[in-house]
């Protein structure tokens, strides 16, 4: 028989990885060619027929099958480069990939430097498809093919590539899907089509369609791409497979047709080779593997020989619902810049890259900035000649490169060298303990493999950090992904949406769902795979979640073992997972989501051939190339050999430090560590001996700079960490979805060293007279107890006290937002509260567990107090098991740094903040006074607008804040507790943001900042002052801050706009006499900033994003007809406002609804010429009376307890922001496109002085004499204020009953304000100050 070989091919962007293996002998031969960009078909033929000449007879040989890896599709998208698509979405929905579920990524104040991506599929090719579908599938509106027909006409001039249909609730039903794909067929007869339903029938619709758009993006190239290489290898090949992001193969058919489930092909062939050549041939069958190229490095775990898998995947700023290998990818490669920010230095490596051109310094094309590589040649680790010699390093080059690092550090050469690595090894650190140790995996367990071009330098010390062992280099490295291309298998998966509570479902459900999707994934594979069902195997899998939460937990199952065990095995396997994860359960139903079967091939059993034995366990001293001096812990070691790879054989024994080179890599092995050869090639590296650590309690107080930070990165990790369990495991939505939860690790005094709202500790410890010991936990959520630190009842605040040895060590604490907490109004956020008592529980603070033991008692009164206690009770579970998981990382760093580094770095890292706060003071900030006012149009009581004024100026190095001429507190709910270190931080990350956003920011600039808010003001109540309504005021110091900043330094100049948190909540009994009830933050226009426009829809906190309406749909008695956003709300300006977001709710069942907003009289300000942003407005349409003439009820901006009826409809429009500039500086163009994405409207357009013709192009003529018209306007008008508010306050009230319907507010001095705060000094300055103004009037 003649013999028979498969070929693995790998393509990346500079070069292409082929691997042949002969299947009968196991022989294997590796070739690394060029990449041929202009058409990566060339490449691959060429290395096809290159490697063929190597065996005999190889010109003659007919491939068996060609698997191939590639990342065509992941950089279409990277680079975009993909199709033009068209976007088919439901009427109302038009701006679902612009405004992105609404998320800002970052902390706070990250929206001012954030460049919105623009989506894969633009709005000028997005229609509107009319019909509407419910989340049972069930029709509400039919589709109106005639009509779609015509609003299709509408894009056909342009020609579209690809077309992506995404209809609402069509996970629940295909049926408007594909009506309106045989639409499109007619009208597009040649252009690929591709259907949410097909692509991803889930709920969240966000998600389904930007996985769908991906689909269609990358379809057109990577089918002309596929079509290429079938044709080139015709003749040569009888298969073409391509790889999976989940490591199987996919036939070309269907690699065709479903691109978006191999955009992460090429990470996935690492991953399946490591499983290859070292879980199936050794008996290391648990590792982690390291992908470490020149810009990244790719992490993934592989637990009994199987790589684990996620449902999500992460291209760029977009997340795509498809399953991949769990890998996590950060920004360390060899080519990873190393850089000194002038304001902090400190040393921060990456994520930014030299990239291919001009690379690191010692590549010798220019450049004169350090990378991970040049300290790797600095330090001796990389031979002068790389590549088989063919390419030669410029050590001088890096020495000077990272010489200028040193130079800034203050360190000498090899001090900085080291530091870059070893800062770049940290960064990979938390990436490995992200699939491990925040998986529920200890690593101790699992052998490490690490490969890629940079992998195995890097190796050993990863090990050593995570302490995997041992360390696996496996042959040809740099090749390994094409390794894993020939050796993988058939996949593929489909599955369905299946949403039930668990413990209600009859298992033949079950079973006969997912016999329908078996008989289905059987077809496909024989049909389209060409896998008969004899050697197909097939996998059960089930999404589940307790109900309330929003992430799944898939959990594998057997059908057997669920027909005679039932519904309890599914939950039984589903809480251990989650144990695992998150290390609780929970005493709530959990919920079967989805369903869906995967089917494989059976594996083939394919021989790798075996090394020869050694001889001596010592190589020959022929296998070394050179000796070579490398630098080791500040440690020169001379005389260390350079072993050729090549020529190792199994048995080999080499003992570092030493390093082995060959043509693809190069790998390290430290002092201490030895390196065995086993019989398939791979590098074992083994530590000789336990290494020691010192005690903890009796180690010095010394550090270097890179230790700190080393420490600051592990800070940032372990506070994402507690991000990670709160979004993943709560109930309430708006911490699950809208990431209402906020963090703070702390020093022992309370100072936060990383967090975002500043420290809630101090407040704490200013009350709490009791004892503090390990094992405590303290609850409380009342404001007026922590000096504000929580600023109403619905954040609760868990803190506990981390010790080791009884020693204190740091504090945890972490609060969120539940949904309810008692009180008046469902919610418990009541508007027209006049005291605290009418807002819910109040938890003072509170020890709810004593050394360990939970106050059970106690927590079952409060949780009797609140309308959802379930809810409550898990989000308490998981606010305690966050904190206690950052708990656990401090001891780690206490443990691994020693008692007196521990804290020694810890003050230099808050000194460090101190100085580089100092610093932006000093540089950026002018010496002359700056005031700013802005207002809280009402309190829903009929008195505003309430003034938030500060002058903020410079004593000294200081930078002080005096909030003296404040207006006094309300005797309704919208004052705010302003803790005053939240405000401290609110201050320093707005100045580091800017200048420096990687810091870890935390409380050592405090003393910078001095604050002086008046008592018995709307920023410090006094008790029992209510709170409820606060978040405008909360959300106005955002504005406030940019007002008194931007006047002294333009790169903090924003306009103002969405900063604010409008509320909405509906509550009621359904039919059927379940409770149900929600609490929505809804979101607004962005301002306009320095950098550009401010994103449409979207959110200035934090991480917010926007719940999925089909979320909403599914589990409230509510129908969103209409989620976009509103042409020409956005202020106009050289730099546009974000324009609002337009929500119209219809109401499905009897209930009542509350709603906080504000800015409906006032408008958001635009700056330096810009203009206005609009203003917010809230109708009630009572179809319930008349659905053919309703009355329509113009809302006021806070009102609890309103009734609504079955068919009544919310139409809710927030505000726009402010524009930033001259309008008339924006470019023509930039607005005739706008207007073609109905962004501005055509009259919308004649703001900026531009004239669109009914074709959409500019009228040049019109423009240049309306912009000359305005112009003269301009010139003839005194001065420009740098902010325009749209009017005086005059103004505004005269002309508030025209505009809105609604009567002006009574100014806070034309009412008697009663209350505690009447009786303070500032009370009575402030009486006076009204009186002499109003004689002034």
């Amino acid at each position: 028989m003649s013999a028979s070989y498969r070929l693995g091919v790998d393509v990346g962007g500079t070069f292409t990885d082929l691997f042949l293996l002969c299947e009968q002998s196991g022989e294997s031969w590796r070739m690394k060619v060029p990449s041929t960009p202009e058409d990566l078909s060339l490449g691959i033929i060429q290395g096809k027929d290159q490697i063929l000449s190597t065996i005999p007879n190889g010109s003659e040989v007919i491939l068996h099958v060609v698997n191939h890896g590639t990342t065509v599709a992941t950089n279409a998208i990277l680079e975009q480069k993909g199709a033009k698509v068209a976007l088919i979405v439901t009427e109302g929905y038009k701006d679902i990939l612009q405004t992105r579920r609404s998320q800002v990524p970052g902390g706070l104040a990250s929206w001012i430097i954030w460049p919105k991506p623009e989506p894969l599929a633009p709005l000028e090719l997005t229609i509107e498809a009319p019909g509407r579908l419910a989340s049972d599938g069930t029709e509400i509106r039919k589709f109106d093919e005639a009509e779609f027909r015509k609003r299709l006409e509408a894009i056909v001039k342009q020609r579209p590539d690809a077309i992506t249909v995404s209809l609402l609730n069509s996970f629940a039903s295909q049926i408007h899907e594909h009506k309106a794909k045989q639409v499109i067929c007619e009208v597009f007869p040649n252009t690929p089509v591709s259907l949410s339903s097909d692509i991803l029938p889930e709920l969240m619709e966000y998600e389904r369609t930007v996985t769908t758009v991906v689909n269609s993006y990358v379809e057109p190239r990577v089918s002309l791409y596929l079509d290429n290489l079938l044709a080139s290898l015709e003749g040569k090949a009888r298969h073409l497979r391509i790889l999976r992001s989940d490591g199987g193969l996919s036939s070309f058919r269907l690699a065709r047709q479903f691109p978006v489930s191999w955009v992460l092909s090429g990470p996935a062939g690492g991953v399946t080779g490591a499983v290859s050549i070292v879980a199936r041939e050794t008996n290391h069958k648990n590792l982690i593997t390291v992908d470490m190229g020149g810009t990244s490095t790719d992490i993934a775990l592989v637990e009994n020989g199987s790589p684990r898998l996620r449902r999500e995947t992460q291209i760029g700023d977009l997340i795509v619902k498809s399953p991949s290998i769990d890998v996590r990818t950060v920004g360390a490669g060899g080519g990873s810049l190393a850089q000194v920010p002038e304001v902090t230095k400190a040393l921060r490596v990456g994520p930014e890259s030299a990239g291919a051109v001009p690379g690191p310094a010692c590549y010798g094309k220019g450049s004169t900035m350090a990378t991970v590589t040049d300290a790797n040649a600095v330090l001796g680790y990389l031979p002068k000649h790389l590549l088989g010699g063919s390419f030669v390093l410029d050590i001088d080059a890096a020495k000077k490169a990272v010489q200028n690092v040193a130079d800034a550090l203050g360190v000498s050469l090899y001090e900085a060298a080291e530091g870059i690595i070893r800062l770049s090894n940290e960064t990979v650190y938390g990436a490995l303990r992200l699939v491990s140790v925040e998986q529920g995996y200890d690593p101790k367990e699992f052998s490490l493999v690490a490969f890629g071009g940079a992998g195995p330098l890097h190796a050993n010390s990863l090990g050593k950090l995570i302490g995997a062992f041992p360390v696996i280099i496996p042959p040809s490295p740099g090749v390994l992904c094409a390794l894993g291309d020939a050796t993988t298998v058939l996949r593929h998966e489909i599955g369905r949406t299946f949403v039930r509570i668990l413990r209600d479902t009859k298992v033949p459900e079950i079973v006969t769902a997912c016999d329908e999707l078996l008989q289905q994934i059987i077809k496909i594979m024989v049909e389209e795979q060409g896998v008969p069902m004899e050697n197909q195997k097939h996998l059960f899998q089930a999404d589940l979640r307790y109900k309330g939460q929003a992430t799944n937990i898939p959990v594998d199952f057997s059908l057997n073992a669920l027909e005679s065990d039932g519904p309890s095995y599914l939950q039984e396997a589903f809480e251990t997972e989650h144990e695992k994860l998150f290390t609780y359960r929970l005493s709530a139903d959990v919920e079967l989501v989805n369903l869906r079967v995967i089917a494989e091939e059976k594996k083939v059993t394919l021989t790798i051939k075996k090394l020869e034995n050694a001889e001596s366990t010592t190589p020959p001293s022929s296998l070394m190339v050179y000796r070579t001096t490398l630098v080791f812990e500040g440690q020169e070691f001379k005389d260390c050999p350079v072993w050729d790879r090549l020529g190792l054989r199994c048995g080999h024994i080499i003992e570092g430090p030493c390093t082995v080179t060959e043509v693809d890599s190069n790998t390290l092995i430290l002092p201490g560590y030895v390196a065995k050869i086993d019989s398939v090639g791979n590098i074992e590296i083994w530590q000789v001996e336990e290494q020691l650590q010192p005690s903890p309690l009796t180690s010095k107080g010394s550090f270097s700079t890179v230790e700190v930070d080393i420490f600051e990165n592990a800070l940032r990790n372990a506070r994402n960490e507690m991000d990670t369990l709160m979004t993943r495991t709560t109930m309430s939505p708006a911490i699950r979805e809208q990431q209402d939860e906020f963090n703070v690790i702390a020093e022992p005094s309370g100072k936060m060293i990383v967090g975002q709202f500043g420290s809630f500790i101090p407040g704490f410890l200013q009350v709490w007279k009791g004892s503090i010991e390990p094992g405590d936990i303290f609850l409380t959520n009342d404001p007026y107890s922590v000096d504000g630190a929580v600023s109403h009842h619905n954040d609760w605040l868990i803190l506990i006290p981390i010790f080791i040895e009884r020693k204190l060590i740091a504090w945890t604490a972490n609060f969120g937002h539940m949904t309810d907490v008692g009180g008046s109004v469902p919610g418990s956020l009541p508007c027209a509260a006049d005291s605290i008592f009418e807002e819910g529980v109040q938890i003072p603070v509170t020890k709810i567990a004593s050394r360990g033991a939970w106050n059970a008692d106690l927590m079952e009164v409060i949780y009797r107090n609140v309308r959802l206690p379930e809810w409550n009770r898990s989000d308490v579970r998981a606010l305690v098991a966050a904190c206690e998981i950052a708990g656990k990382r401090m001891t780690e760093l206490y443990t691994r740094f020693g008692d007196g580094s521990f804290f020694a770095i810890i003050d230099e890292l808050l000194r460090r903040n101190k100085r580089a706060v100092g610093s932006i003071l000093a540089s950026a900030i002018p010496d002359e006074p700056a005031y700013f006012e802005d207002y809280i149009d009402d309190d829903g009581q009929g008195v505003g607008p309430w003034k938030i004024a500060c002058t903020m100026s410079k004593r000294g190095e200081k930078l002080h804040f005096d909030f003296s001429k404040t207006d006094p507190q309300s005797p309704s709910s919208i004052n705010f507790y302003l803790n005053i270190n939240m405000f401290k931080m609110f201050v320093g990350i707005y100045l580091l943001v800017v200048y420096d956003s990687s810091v870890v920011a935390n409380d050592g600039f405090h003393d910078l900042i001095d604050v002086d808010i008046p008592e018995g003001c709307l920023l410090r109540p006094i008790r029992p002052a209510a709170l409820s309504c606060r978040t405008h005021m909360l959300a106005r110091l955002m504005d406030l801050l940019s007002g008194l900043l931007g006047q002294r330094a333009p790169e903090f100049m924003t306009a103002a706009g969405f900063s604010d948190s409008p509320h909405f909540m509906y509550s009621g009994y359904r039919d059927n006499g379940e409770w149900y009830q929600l609490y929505w933050i809804g979101f607004g226009g962005i301002p306009a900033r320095p950098i550009g426009d401010g994103p449409d829809g979207h959110c200035l906190w934090p991480a917010m994003k926007a719940i999925p309406n089909e979320f909403l749909e599914m589990y409230y008695p509510l129908s969103i007809e209409v989620f976009d956003t509103v042409a020409d709300s956005g202020g106009p300006g050289r730099y546009r406002g974000g324009n609002a977001q337009r929500i119209f709710w219809r109401f499905l069942e009897e209930g009542q609804m509350s709603i906080h907003d504000d800015r409906w009289l006032s408008k958001p300000w635009g700056v330096l010429g810009g203009e206005p942003g609009a203003r917010s407005t809230k109708v009630l349409v009572r179809y319930s009376e008349s659905e053919n003439d309703p009355p329509r009820e113009v809302l006021g901006s806070k009102q609890d307890h309103i009734k609504v009826c079955s068919g009544d409809v919310l139409e809710w429009i927030t505000w726009g922001g402010g524009g930033w500039g001259d309008p008339l500086e924006r470019e023509p163009e930039t607005v005739a496109l706008e207007v073609a994405r109905k962004l501005v409207s055509f009259e919308g357009a004649k703001r900026y002085g531009v004239v669109v013709s009914p074709d959409l192009s500019v009228d040049e003529d019109g423009t240049k004499l309306l912009r000359k018209k305005m112009k003269e306007e301009q010139s003839s008008r005194s001065t420009i204020e740098i902010c325009n508010r749209g009017g005086t306050w005059e103004e505004l009230k005269a002309n508030c009953w025209k505009e809105t319907g609604l009567r002006p507010p009574k100014w806070p001095s034309e009412v008697q304000l009663r209350g505690p705060m009447t009786k303070t000094p500032y009370f009575r300055a402030w009486q006076k100050a009204q009186i002499k103004g109003a004689s002034k009037g």
